[in-house]
C-alpha cells in the first residue's frame, strides 16, 4: 500500500516493558494492512516476554537512509534524535510517556530542533501534557491496546497480584501495613508478577481477585487495564497517566503518597470479594467495561487514520 518504509525504533530490555509491546502492535497492524513497516532495534538482542512475528532488523553503521524513510523514535532517545537530525528521512517522535520528554529534548528547546515533523502520542493525558508544554495545537493519539483474547477472567481466588518493579519499597510497606492493620486477611496470598512471559502474566491476573496497581510516572499504564480485562478489582495508584481511565466506579484509587490508605483500600477490596459478591461484581464489571475500550481494533483504526494523514503530507 505505502511505498515508504516506516522504521519503529526499539530496544529489547532485560525486563518486560509495555512500551516495547505497543511498538510491536503498531508494526504488526501496519504490516497486516500493507504498509512497509519494521521494528528497528538499537542492538542485536532478543526479547523473551511476548510472542511477536513482526519484521525486525538491527540498526548498523552501514545502514542507508533515504528521503523516503520515516523513523519513529521513542521520546527519550536524544542520541538517536541528534544522530538523525541531518538525515534526509522524516522523523516522528512516538511519545509513550510525557515524563521522559526532558530526556529526549535535553538542552534543545523542543523536538523541532531535531527536525521532528510530528509528535504522536498513545494516550490522552500524554497529548494534553504535550500541548501544554509545547503549545502544540494538535497531538495525534493512537490509544494503547491490550489483547483481550489473552487477558480475560479465569477461575478466581482471593489473592493479590502486583508488579513491584516501579514501587518496590512502597509495595513492601503497603504489604506490611495491610497485614498489621487488617489481620483478618493476613493469610491472603500476595503474588508478585515480574520477569515472566505475557501469557503467564495473563494467567496470574485471570485467577486473581485483586490487583495492586503500583503505577508510577506513567504515560498510560497498561497493567491496571490488563488486570481490569482479567476481572480483577484494581486497588492502588494511577501514576499520572492512569487518570485517563481511573474512576471511582472501576477501582479503589489512592493518592500516590498514601501508602497506608492503599493498604486500607486493599482490605476493603478483600472484604467485598469475600463478603459482598454482588458489590464486588459491580466494580469488576465497571473495570472490564473500561478495559473494553482499549482494543486492538480501535488501535488499528486510529493507527491507519494517523498514517494515511501523515503519508499524505
Amino acid at each position: 500500500m505505502a511505498s515508504r518504509r516506516i522504521y519503529y525504533l526499539a530496544k529489547n530490555f532485560a525486563y518486560p516493558l509495555g512500551g516495547v509491546r505497543i511498538i510491536h502492535h503498531h508494526v504488526d497492524l501496519l504490516v497486516k494492512n500493507g504498509y512497509d513497516a519494521v521494528v528497528l532495534l538499537r542492538q542485536d538482542e532478543a526479547q523473551h516476554f511476548f510472542r511477536s512475528q513482526v519484521p525486525t532488523m538491527v540498526a548498523g553503521r552501514n545502514m542507508s537512509i533515504t528521503a523516503s524513510d520515516i523513523f519513529v523514535v521513542p521520546e527519550p532517545w536524544n542520541d538517536i534524535l541528534r544522530g538523525l537530525a541531518s538525515s534526509p528521512a522524516r522523523r516522528i517522535v512516538f511519545c509513550q510517556n510525557h515524563f521522559y520528554v526532558p530526556n529526549g529534548i535535553a538542552r534543545a528547546t523542543d523536538y523541532a530542533a531535531f527536525g521532528v515533523s510530528t509528535i504522536l502520542s498513545c494516550g490522552d493525558v500524554i497529548a494534553s501534557a504535550l500541548r501544554d508544554i509545547f503549545g502544540l495545537k494538535h497531538v495525534p493519539v493512537v490509544h494503547n491496546a491490550i489483547d483481550h483474547t489473552l487477558f480475560k477472567p479465569g477461575a478466581k481466588r482471593l489473592q493479590i497480584a502486583y508488579m513491584p518493579r516501579k514501587m518496590r519499597k512502597e509495595s513492601d510497606y503497603i504489604r506490611m501495613s495491610f497485614k498489621r492493620r487488617h489481620p483478618r486477611f493476613h493469610a491472603v496470598p500476595w503474588v508478585p508478577i515480574e520477569m515472566i512471559q505475557e501469557a503467564e502474566v495473563a494467567r496470574i491476573l485471570g485467577e486473581s481477585a485483586i490487583f495492586l496497581s503500583l503505577s508510577h510516572l506513567e504515560g498510560v499504564g497498561l497493567p491496571p487495564l490488563e488486570a481490569m480485562a482479567s476481572g480483577c478489582l484494581v486497588v492502588g495508584f494511577g501514576g499520572g497517566g492512569g487518570l485517563e481511565y481511573a474512576t471511582p466506579q472501576n477501582g479503589f484509587w489512592c493518592r500516590q503518597d498514601d501508602l497506608s490508605g492503599c493498604a486500607d483500600a486493599l482490605a476493603r477490596a478483600c472484604t467485598l470479594a469475600h463478603d459482598d459478591r454482588e458489590a464486588h461484581a459491580v466494580r469488576v464489571a465497571a473495570g472490564r467495561s473500561t478495559a473494553g475500550r482499549y482494543t486492538l481494533q480501535r488501535m488499528e483504526r486510529e493507527l491507519l487514520d494517523f498514517w494515511r494523514t501523515e503519508l499524505a503530507q
